[in-house]
Parts: structure tokens; C-alpha cells; sequence
């Protein structure tokens, strides 16, 4: 496949030989969220203990993945930094994706995901450890959902952000206008974002985005569109204002071959609303693959190492 593709924008062919078999991977376990939904994730327990392990846990870190897809992809950065950062890793399969969810690409309401990652947090508590510190991180729409939890209700409770070729916002600097992967229906968001000003969200089921996932990597646990209520639980309604809301360390990745993201934009699009924001760039790497890299994973892994994560 050749590195630049009109037709989709991103370039999935750099994970088809990289991603681990299912069978190679933790498998899925489930926790029930607070609407009495059975969600799933993958649980990569931290391996990384020296003679000098502290008796406190092991710092939670939540990995989100991007639109369309699941938690599967994540499993090399996820094993890396159970393995060599020491953190516990969760990558959920949020609400409405993977294999088998209750409706494919859709929620019940606009914020529930932050509500089922509340949950998850706290049945890892009680399940895997008693973790005292909590990093959210995510890729691409991920990174958005992941900076929407951040800023909202538990914004005193978390430890660090991090923030992988993060999607901010429609109209920020950083984004691409035409990268060819995500075709909104505007005609749809348009009036429904109207509608929803005035408290009308009797429509918001409707399908509003399609993803353009390529026939050759479509698995059947892809999800290729969003409800309007899912697009906007993962975006975040002010990114500036959120960003401002964060006072914990954020670090942000991007690679320097993003086909959806301007990267040289993230720093003076995040560091004026977060100044703790620390950035890195990573050379040779596209949108996706940034998640499978290992110089991005060892990024992380220093980063966590000097703020005591």
C-alpha cells in the first residue's frame, strides 16, 4: 500500500504486521457499569519489580483507543508499559465498540463514557489493586475523551494525562480539514447541535459520522459510525477551557508523518490553556502507528519516571 492513501487518509497497512494475535493478548474481562451494562477490557498487570518496589501499588493507567476501533491495537504500548514503566494497564473497549457491544456505535446519553471509565477506575480498584494513582491517556478521539475525563468530574483525582496524536476539536489548529478518514454528515450535526442548545435531544440516535475503514482491514469489530450522542461524548465541548481545567502533568505525542493532525500545531495550540504540558515528537511516525512505537512508549515511560508516576 502506498504511504499516502486519498481514499482514507490513514495508513493502516503499518499495523497489519505489528498487532499480536487475539490469542496473544489478555483476554477480555468485564465490569458492570452503573446503568447494569456489562462492558469489557484488557487487564495488563505491572511486571516490572526490583528489589526497590515500593509497598504502594502500582500507578492505573487507562488507555483509550481511537474512533472505530477497540482495545486490541493497544496491546504493544499497553504490554510495554506494564513491563517496563511499571504501571497497571487497562484498555477498555468503550460503550458501543469491539466485538460485541449492546449497540454498536452508540450511547444512551452525551457524557456516559466518562461515567463507564469512572466505573471501570473503580472496579479496578476493588478487583486488581487499590491503585492511589490514576492516568488517563488516549489516541486520536481517544486522546479527546481522555481530555474530556480529565477536565470534568475528576479532574482532582487524577495524576497525569496523556495524549497520543490527540483529536481537540473540529475547528482546532491542529487538524487536518481534509485527512479522508472521518465523514461528518453536517446537515445532521448541524441542526442537531441546534436542537441540542435548547434541550432537545430526542434525535440525537441518529447516525452523524462514518469512518472510511478500508475493506481489507475490516475485522466485523470495527465500528464505522457514530450516533451524534457518541461523536460528542468523546470530543470535548471547549478544549481550551478544558485544558485549563487540568492541573495535573499532561504529556502530549505526536509522530511527525500524522496523516490527520498537524504536529508542529499541538504545542502552540495546548501549552497556552496548560502550561505543565510537556510535547515530543516523534520522528518517522504516522497516526497510527505512534501506539506501536517504541520510542513513543519509552517517552511515556520517562515522563511517568520524572513526576513519580
Amino acid at each position: 500500500m502506498p504511504h499516502a492513501q486519498p481514499t482514507t487518509g490513514l495508513r493502516f497497512d503499518v499495523l497489519v504486521n505489528i498487532l499480536p494475535a487475539e490469542a496473544d493478548i489478555p483476554p477480555l474481562q468485564c465490569y458492570t457499569a452503573r446503568d447494569g451494562g456489562t462492558l469489557n477490557y484488557r487487564y495488563y498487570p505491572a511486571r516490572c519489580a526490583s528489589a526497590n518496589e515500593q509497598a504502594a501499588p502500582p500507578t492505573l493507567l487507562v488507555l483509550l483507543h481511537g474512533s472505530s476501533a477497540s482495545s486490541h491495537y493497544l496491546a504493544p504500548m499497553a504490554e510495554y508499559l506494564a513491563t517496563s514503566a511499571g504501571f497497571d494497564v487497562l484498555t477498555p473497549d468503550l460503550r458501543g465498540h469491539g466485538p460485541n457491544p449492546m449497540r454498536r456505535g452508540d450511547v444512551d446519553y452525551i457524557g456516559q463514557l466518562e461515567d463507564d471509565l469512572a466505573d471501570l477506575i473503580e472496579h479496578a480498584k476493588h478487583e486488581h489493586a487499590p491503585h492511589e494513582r490514576v492516568v488517563i491517556g488516549g489516541h486520536s478521539s481517544g486522546g479527546g475523551l481522555a481530555l474530556r475525563f480529565a477536565a470534568g468530574k475528576q479532574a482532582g483525582n487524577l495524576a497525569g494525562v496523556v495524549l497520543l496524536a490527540p483529536f481537540l476539536a473540529y475547528n482546532a489548529a491542529t487538524v487536518r480539514k481534509k485527512a479522508g478518514w472521518a465523514k461528518p454528515n453536517l446537515w445532521r450535526i448541524v441542526p442537531l447541535a441546534l436542537l441540542n442548545q435548547l434541550r432537545v435531544t430526542c434525535f440525537n440516535h441518529w447516525p452523524v459520522l462514518r469512518f472510511n475503514l478500508p475493506l481489507a482491514y475490516r475485522t466485523g469489530s470495527e465500528t464505522r459510525s457514530y450516533t451524534y450522542r457518541m461523536m460528542e461524548s468523546f470530543g470535548t465541548a471547549n478544549y481550551k477551557a478544558d485544558l485549563a481545567n487540568i492541573r495535573a502533568p499532561i504529556l502530549v505525542l505526536v509522530g511527525d508523518r500524522d496523516e490527520a493532525f498537524y504536529a508542529k500545531q499541538f504545542e502552540p495550540t495546548i501549552h497556552p490553556h496548560a502550561p505543565q504540558s510537556e510535547f515530543a515528537f516523534i520522528a518517522g511516525v504516522s497516526h497510527l502507528d505512534i501506539v506501536v512505537n517504541t520510542t513513543a512508549a519509552q517517552r511515556i515511560a520517562l515522563w511517568a519516571e520524572t513526576h513519580g508516576l
